[in-house]
């Protein structure tokens, strides 16, 4: 029984590319492994010698988080370098699926104990569970989040490096644990300025924003809600309580 071929060269190929996605699909969810227990993680880190990266996250409903996953998380140039540095958390507060009770509190104090403000908001702890590093999103891709990241571990690892040696009996005393510093937030300012001029971002005390975006801005101990209406080569222009202010590199309004 002869088989005839233009029945048989699409079947071929539709299988072919099926089975070319199955393939894909598998290493992109090989590409980064997940942990969701810190204390998991840790222990994994100290024994790889690899650092602990935190990923507090609104998985569902944050859209500056979505835009990390995608633009940095799940870039085969970041996996590469996670799979040989890091060990990822993820710090999940989402809205429309529920964690259970032991997760949503281990998250809950986590955010506490590193004093999270908005999301997303990353920690890198170093393999002792020091933390050497904070970011959160920014443009340019694993490229510049990674650049971010390092530059700062290597200051860490820099101030470390020159701290006195401890003598004895110094040396042999237990230290105590010392708690990562609060993120304090005086007056409304702006923080930095980054992306393109099509597309830039104003780092406003807590809040990352674009142009026409709202959010509530932490100040002193209370919340605001702004709006940025225009960014600047070195201001933004925000609306507080209905009225045009404008904010510039290193004052205070």
């Amino acid at each position: 029984m002869q088989m005839n071929r233009k029945h048989v060269i699409p079947s071929m190929k539709r299988w072919l590319i099926g089975a070319g996605l199955v393939l894909v699909l598998c290493q992109n969810s090989r590409a980064i492994e997940w942990f969701t227990d810190s204390r998991v993680a840790l222990e994994k880190a100290k024994n790889e010698n690899k650092m602990v990266l935190l990923d507090f996250t609104g998985s569902d409903w944050c859209g500056w988080c979505m835009r990390l996953k995608s633009e940095v998380f799940d870039q085969p140039e970041f996996a590469t370098f996670a799979r040989s540095n890091l060990v990822m958390v993820e710090v999940d507060f989402p809205h429309h699926k529920a964690l259970s009770q032991w997760q949503t509190a281990a998250n809950n104090q986590l955010a506490s104990d590193y004093h999270i403000e908005g999301f997303p908001s990353i920690i890198i702890l170093n393999s002792s569970g020091a933390q050497i590093a904070r970011s959160g999103y920014q443009p340019g891709g694993p490229r510049a989040f990674i650049n971010d990241v390092m530059s700062q571990v290597r200051h860490a690892n820099a101030v470390a490096a020159a701290k006195p040696a401890l003598t004895a009996p110094e040396a042999t005393a237990a230290a105590p644990a010392v708690p990562a510093m609060p993120a304090h937030y005086g007056e409304l300012s702006l923080k930095g300025i980054s992306g393109a001029k099509n597309h830039r971002l104003a780092l406003i005390n807590n809040q990352t924003l674009g142009e026409g975006e709202s959010a509530k801005v932490k100040v002193h101990d209370a919340k605001v809600d702004i709006t940025c209406k225009q960014i600047h080569d070195d201001s933004v222009t925000v609306v507080l309580d209905g009225h045009e202010l404008e904010l510039k590199l290193g004052e205070h309004l």
